[in-house]
């Protein structure tokens, strides 16, 4: 119980864990309904997470709207994986609300600055393996374009960056509860989505985008888990009381 304030926020830690494993390897229902328990149980102690969530999904909505007809800020590309909201798939726009949350848990005790530096990051640390996967199955494409990384042109992560930084910038109207403690421990989820959300899928075609995320992911938790120790250390050292003269 070092880093969760109490028994429900480490059942919300347990129950993403268990989805982002579970889930992976055997329907997104699973995945989402798992996903779904460990949010609603971590906004009964941390409702940042909640808005977080929901505050991703139309933002996320607006600039794949603006993307899918008129290129920016991800560049030209086209869906094929049906049901669409508006031209964007559910599943995008869902997706949106997910990856924010899971990247959001990692960085939640974080101060404001340190949210807005890692948050874009970890977010565009995802879709480094996801993309090329996804124009790999054909679920959707991209206009040539240079430069580019495995049929995705490098616009798309400018654009990821964009979006998330969209979402990072209303942290401050979320009022999260301060705790005196950083936890990092929600990175282990982050990074296990990341993950195993490529392994199944990895084939020749797929190897570098793959293991450059999984690279990137691992990286990126290690500097949280880092950067929390730091903070944490800095929080547990004794303020000195002036004595008489």
């Amino acid at each position: 119980m070092k880093y969760f304030e109490d028994k429900v926020e480490l059942a919300s830690f347990l129950t993403l864990t268990l989805a982002v494993v579970v889930g992976e390897f055997s329907s997104l229902v699973a995945f989402f309904s798992l996903l779904v328990a460990s949010l609603a149980l971590i906004s009964t102690r941390r409702r940042d997470v909640a808005v977080v969530f929901l505050t991703s999904i139309p933002i996320g909505l607006a600039y794949e709207e603006l993307g899918v007809h008129t290129g920016i800020p991800f560049g030209r590309y086209t869906y094929h994986f049906p049901p669409y909201v508006l031209g964007v798939p559910i599943f995008v726009i869902l997706a949106w609300g997910v990856f924010s949350a899971v990247s959001y848990l990692a960085v939640m005790d974080f101060p404001l600055k340190y949210k807005l530096a890692l948050f874009p990051l970890l977010m565009v640390a995802i879709d480094v393996p996801l993309d090329p996967m996804m124009v790999h199955y054909g679920l959707w494409t991209w206009a040539p374009s240079w430069p580019e990384w495995y049929g995705v042109p490098l616009t798309n992560y400018l654009g990821w960056y964009v979006v998330s930084l969209t979402v990072a910038l209303a942290f401050p109207l979320f009022r999260s509860r301060p705790t005196r403690t950083v936890n990092p421990v929600f990175v282990i989820p982050y990074t296990l989505m990341v993950v195993l959300n490529a392994l199944p899928h990895v084939v020749p075609a797929l190897v570098v985008p793959f293991a450059v995320g999984a690279g990137l992911v691992v990286a990126l938790g290690a500097a949280v888990c880092l950067l929390a120790r730091r903070l944490n250390s800095q929080e547990r050292q004794p303020t000195s009381v002036a004595g008489p003269h």
